[in-house]
């Protein structure tokens, strides 16, 4: 069972959506949409920023969390809601009603699996999967807000899902040591800011 959840729980890792995130950019800058490219790359660029902030101020502050259980917001939970979150709104953009809501019901499905799937494995605490999800969810808002709708697709949505798929599968179950690095910043700041006391 917990292979089960591993292997659902990697389709959020950094390794695969920050490359996801990149191939998404480049399609975009390639298609002449630059203006889109600008808003994707803003929206989950500053996902991944807010909850590398956030991870290493709570997680100095690990003594006294500002909520309980909210030491470490998952980034799992945030960057799959960031990154597949606006690659359905961008996939579904030029199709029509049901298709449009079949896409967007699918990234749901699979970040709402990806977030319990942290829960599961004891990775997160409820309330650090929710605060993950929130920040992912205002990354989307963004990106809708800030893309401009064009007649044009950046890519046919059935080969720009192919494309997203195979770069998925080719990085799936490989792992980024960002966490690592982001505790022990967090035990360095602690240790040398007086920051929660």
């Amino acid at each position: 069972m917990t292979v089960s959840w591993t292997f659902l729980t990697d389709f959020g890792d950094s390794a695969v959506t920050l490359p996801l995130a990149l191939f998404v950019a480049l399609i975009l800058v390639w298609r002449g949409r630059r203006s889109t490219a600008a808003a994707w790359l803003l929206a989950v660029g500053a996902c991944g920023v807010s909850i590398a902030v956030l991870k290493l101020l709570l997680g100095s502050c690990a003594s006294t969390p500002l909520l309980p259980g909210l030491i470490s917001p998952s980034g799992h939970a945030a960057m799959s809601m960031a990154v597949y979150g606006s690659f359905a709104v961008l996939a579904s953009a030029p199709l029509g009603r049901t298709g449009a809501v079949l896409v967007r019901a699918l990234a749901l499905a699979l970040v709402a699996a990806i977030a319990w799937s942290r829960l599961v494995l004891g990775a997160h605490t409820g309330t650090e999967v929710v605060a993950g999800l929130a920040i992912g969810a205002l990354a989307v808002l963004a990106f809708a807000t800030l893309s401009r709708p064009s007649p044009q697709p950046a890519l046919p949505p059935a080969r720009l899902a192919a494309g997203a798929v195979i770069l998925v599968l080719a990085v799936h179950g490989t792992h980024w040591p960002i966490e690592q690095t982001i505790k022990q910043l967090s035990a360095a700041l602690r240790h040398a800011v007086t920051v929660c006391r």
